[in-house]
C-alpha cells in the first residue's frame, strides 16, 4: 500500500491548459493555440516534455513508472477501475482529512463546492459518488 500523504492525483496548476492538451489530443486540433505539435504522447517522457510544453503544471509523482493510453469510442464503455491501493489510501487520508475538489469546481459555483462536507459518513459517500462517475466518465 502507498503512504496515503503521497498526492493521489496529477494536480495540474493550470487546469484549463491541461483540459486543453487532452482536447488537442482528442482531435488533433491544438486548442492551446502555441503553434506547437501535441500528439498522443507513446511514452512516459513523451507525455511529461508535452506537459511541461503546454505550461499546464502537471508534475508526475515518483510512483509513476510507465503510460498507458487508451482512446475511446463513442459506441463502447470504457470502464476505468482505479488501483486498489489508490482507492485505500484516499478512503484512509478522508478518516481525518475533508474531501477536496480541485479549484476551479469553487470558481465555477461561487465557492460552493469548496464547502466542508460534515463528517465521515458523507465524505465516504461523496468519495463513492466521485469514484462512480470516474469510473464511467465519457468526457463531455
Amino acid at each position: 500500500m502507498i503512504d496515503p500523504t503521497e498526492p493521489m492525483d496529477m494536480e495540474p496548476v493550470n487546469f484549463e491548459n491541461w483540459g486543453k492538451l487532452v482536447k488537442t489530443w482528442s482531435t488533433g486540433t491544438n486548442y492551446l493555440g502555441d503553434g506547437q505539435h501535441y500528439p498522443v504522447p507513446k511514452d512516459l517522457c513523451e507525455l511529461k516534455q508535452q506537459l511541461a510544453r503546454a505550461q499546464t503544471g502537471v508534475v508526475l509523482p515518483p510512483r509513476i513508472v510507465d503510460l498507458d493510453v487508451v482512446i475511446g469510442r463513442s459506441d463502447r464503455l470504457l470502464l476505468r477501475i482505479p488501483p486498489a491501493n489508490l482507492l485505500q489510501a484516499a478512503e484512509t487520508a478522508l478518516q481525518t482529512q475533508d474531501y477536496t475538489l480541485p479549484v476551479f469546481y469553487g470558481d465555477s459555483y461561487e465557492g460552493q463546492a469548496q464547502t466542508p462536507l460534515p463528517d465521515l459518513p458523507a465524505r465516504l459517500r461523496f468519495h463513492a459518488q466521485r469514484i462512480g462517475d470516474y469510473t464511467i466518465a465519457n468526457c463531455q
